[in-house]
């Protein structure tokens, strides 16, 4: 099921935002904020570090090696859950040859 938010994404090209808000039940300032937190992604410099020291390992580490290769190459100290979490949003896992 479609939130209001993606609903009102999707209609804006047909109707202003303030009669869909309306219409939906929303205030405006509701969906000003969704809009904001909708582009903020807090991981996406950790994820472009991931998948730089996956690159590099030629697709053959897993979380483990890579959050040691985290600390080493960047100082970084990261969580192994968080890690692993943002390996599985990437879509990569470690091949073994």
């Amino acid at each position: 099921m479609k939130s209001k938010h993606t609903v009102i994404d999707e209609l804006k090209p047909k109707r202003t935002v303030k009669e869909l808000c309306s219409y939906l039940g929303i205030s405006r300032s509701g969906y000003c904020a969704y809009l904001k937190r909708k582009d903020n992604d807090p991981d996406e410099e950790l994820k472009l570090k991931i998948r730089a020291i996956y690159e590099q390992r030629d697709k053959t580490v897993g979380y483990r090696l890579i959050q040691d290769e985290l600390y080493r190459q960047y100082s970084l100290v990261v969580n192994r859950k968080k890690v692993r979490r943002l390996m599985q949003q990437l879509g990569i896992k470690a091949i073994t040859p």
